[in-house]
């Protein structure tokens, strides 16, 4: 034990030692002539950082592992401990406070803290607790912090600059035929990004640039006939006018933006290519792939785009057989920090007329670090050594239990750390892809098509991944909170209720999905909310709930009156009131069923979490709100008379709360056993306090500087016949 003089003494040398580091270095960075800039100095700190994750994570395991080796293979004696010399003494005032600290803990304990096993599975609550909270508020925060949500504006705002008509610019939803299309690419895509009278290009908001060009790119069925199966995409190679066969002229590479409309698609076969872009477009009637069709790169300026809008109006490269037109581009502001991928897709349907979508996608890609706010920085580097945390405390489990890696939670911990890890793969990988375009736009021309759908598919896949990090942090943070008893309650109603929550719920699904069916039948050719079979069953799950914005009820009545009538009755009256009803009867059952058992088996006497931590870490909370403790105010009265005026308020309290409660419980003989043993036993550990502090006090008046009473000279008396209080007590050996 380290007594206070010695502890005052190394605090001040700490504080003395810190604050001279501090002043020094502060003059230093103030008056040493360097000025660093902030995106230098916050390039210095992240690397300093990451050289301690480096130093901490790779070059300590690798340092103690050598040192493991050697001290393996060629084994030393180690030396007999040797106290170090000048190391201070206890004396008897010393050991009597120490005495008088252990009194008054003690004073606090009762029977119910002295369950060691209790004990120990609250401290690891404890850690869990601290480790799993921290680890979550910080990933919410870290995740509400990287995502704009000003990125909705610009979302919607780039949504109807396409899909409406302006003042410049010809509305995607006016696009009927298809013929339509070529007056959609001359007035919306050509000319309005080239206007004269825009000082940066596009007429609409000068803020945002278009990155590279234009590209067209259709996907065109073999055959026009349309079956029960999925379509199969063509990815032959036509001649203009989409002629066969195919022959290559001699001066096909010179004019090669005449030739390649009609030529498939080629891409870079690659694993990132196969991973990332191997994927559909699922569109009203087909699902599209995005690794084919044929492709137009527009060039970049009006007159030449002008004049190949003509050449592919002229050789029919949009015809009959065409089964989508999807226009891709990207757009760039640099005050915001942000990337629009856009992408325009234009349906020709067996009927006719055209069914066009916008689809936007606001993302900000540039996450480097002199991109990163102060705050986003020091919560990543404080999520990081969370983390980092985490991942020991479950490599050291399985380390020193390798059968717990078959315990569900282990898989829940181990799933956690290689979401992390993976999420901080993807992170990597697509600041590499931006990088790579970024460049590509420095040196190539503006002739060059830009292709971020492999970054935004890398951000779009970041974003799943956090939020199944998110709710898997969730579940483990459930776990750890299990000592509530409001959160043991849930738990055991849905374990206890899962059988018939699960048949009621599967009962529910097969009524709203022949619901669903009935209603999309006679009503989907006229009603939207029921033209696709999920859509009508969704419909009807909103409905049945309350939800009914747009959604009329005229739309039931297509199939005809009686009809209508009854589908409406069956979905309002069977599946809202009844089906829904005895579902919430069903759980509100096994509540009160789980809470009367809950209370059965809670009901032996032990202490709480709260209690625990009270008591545990009761010296941390006195220490750290030592400022706010009350002091003695005498108040113009003596001591006595304070203790009598206190007592008789408690007595007056406590007669006002018997008045207002309802009557107690009676207490058994076990309880009331109990109880008596608890108060005797606490009152003696409060004669045992009283009795020390008087001898404390005797020490500090009469002894020496160390404590220890003078001898008393020898009497004729014998010292049986003097009072306890006045024998001498031995004092401790220095």
């Amino acid at each position: 034990m380290i007594f206070k003089n010695v502890q005052s003494k190394d605090w001040a040398c700490f504080w003395v030692t810190f604050v001279v580091l501090l002043v020094c270095l502060s003059l230093i960075s103030v008056y040493s002539g360097f000025v660093h800039e902030s995106q230098r100095f916050r390039t210095m700190m992240v690397t300093l950082i990451l050289v301690l994750f480096f130093q901490f994570l790779i070059y300590e395991p690798l340092r103690f592992l050598v040192l493991a080796i050697d001290y393996a293979t060629w084994p030393q004696e180690e030396p007999p401990y040797k106290a170090e010399k000048g190391m201070p003494t206890q004396n008897n005032i010393a050991y009597l406070k120490v005495r008088l600290r252990s009194l008054r803990s003690e004073l606090l304990i009762t029977e119910g803290h002295r369950n060691e096993a209790l004990n120990r599975r609250y401290k690891h609550i404890t850690g869990d607790l601290v480790l799993y909270g921290l680890m979550f508020l910080t990933l919410m925060v870290m995740v509400v912090m990287q995502a704009d949500q000003y990125h909705y504006y610009n979302t919607y705002n780039m949504q109807r600059l396409f899909w409406d008509n302006t003042s410049e610019t010809f509305g995607l939803s006016q696009i009927y035929l298809l013929y339509q299309i070529h007056n959609f690419l001359r007035i919306t895509m050509v000319e309005a990004f080239f206007n004269p009278n825009a000082h940066y290009g596009w007429w609409a908001i000068e803020q945002w640039q278009k990155i590279g060009v234009l590209r067209l790119r259709q996907v065109r069925g073999v055959d026009t006939r349309i079956g029960l199966g999925e379509p199969r995409w063509d990815d032959m190679t036509y001649a203009p006018e989409w002629r066969l066969p195919y022959q290559r002229m001699h001066y096909t590479d010179k004019f090669w933006r005449i030739y390649d409309p009609f030529r498939p698609a080629k891409h870079e076969p690659s694993f990132l290519n196969g991973l990332l872009l191997n994927f559909d477009h699922h569109g009203c009637l087909h699902h599209y792939p995005e690794l084919g069709g044929y492709v137009v790169l527009m060039m970049s300026t009006k007159a030449n785009c002008l004049k190949q809008l003509e050449y592919l109006r002229k050789y029919n490269w949009l015809n009959q057989n065409t089964s989508a037109l999807f226009i891709d581009f990207t757009m760039y502001n640099a005050d915001a920090n942000a990337f629009t991928v856009l992408t325009l897709r234009i349906e020709n349907s067996p009927f006719g007329p055209q069914i066009p979508r916008v689809h936007v996608d606001s993302v900000r890609m540039l996450a480097t670090v002199e991109m990163k706010t102060k705050a986003e920085l020091f919560v990543m580097v404080v999520y990081a050594i969370l983390v980092i945390q985490f991942a020991r405390g479950v490599l050291s489990k399985i380390w020193h239990d390798p059968g717990s890696i078959r315990q569900a939670w282990t898989i829940v911990d181990l799933t956690i750390c290689m979401l992390n890890v993976f999420l901080l793969g993807l992170s990597i990988m697509r600041d590499i892809e931006t990088s790579t375009l970024l460049e590509m736009i420095e040196t190539f021309t503006k002739g060059q098509y830009l292709d971020f759908q492999r970054p935004l598919r890398l951000h779009q896949f970041m974003a799943i991944v956090k939020g199944f990090l998110v709710c898997i942090t969730t579940m483990r943070l459930w776990k750890v909170l299990q000592f509530a008893a409001v959160f043991q309650h849930f738990t055991q109603t849905l374990f206890s209720a899962w059988r018939a929550v699960a048949s009621l719920g599967v009962i529910i699904l097969v009524l709203l999905m022949g619901v669903g069916i009935a209603l999309a039948v006679p009503n989907g050719n006229n009603a939207v909310v029921f033209h696709h079979l999920i859509k009508a069953v969704v419909t009807c799950l909103w409905y049945s709930v309350g939800y009914n914005a747009g959604i009329r009820p005229t739309e039931f009545f297509y199939g005809g009156l009686v009809l209508g009538i009854l589908l409406y009755l069956v979905l309002v009256f069977l599946l809202a009131i009844i089906l829904l009803n005895v579902f919430a009867s069903v759980i509100y059952d096994y509540f009160h069923v789980t809470g009367r058992d809950l209370k059965e088996h809670l009901g032996r006497k032990h202490i709480s979490f709260l209690e625990f931590l009270i008591i545990e870490y009761g010296d941390v909370w006195r220490r750290c709100f030592r400022c706010l403790r009350r002091k003695y105010q005498p108040s113009g009265r003596t001591v006595a008379q304070n203790v009598e005026r206190a007592l008789k308020e408690q007595e007056l309290d406590r007669i006002q709360k018997r008045r207002r409660k309802s009557p107690e419980k009676r207490l058994t003989n076990e309880e009331r056993q109990a109880d008596y043993l608890r108060r005797g036993e606490r009152m003696f550990k409060l004669m045992a306090i009283l009795s020390l502090q008087v001898e404390i006090l005797e020490c500090l008046m009469l002894g020496d500087k160390d404590g220890n009473l003078p001898t008393p000279p020898e009497s004729d008396s014998d010292p049986e016949d003097m009072p306890e209080m006045y024998r001498r007590r031995p004092s401790i050996p220095r």
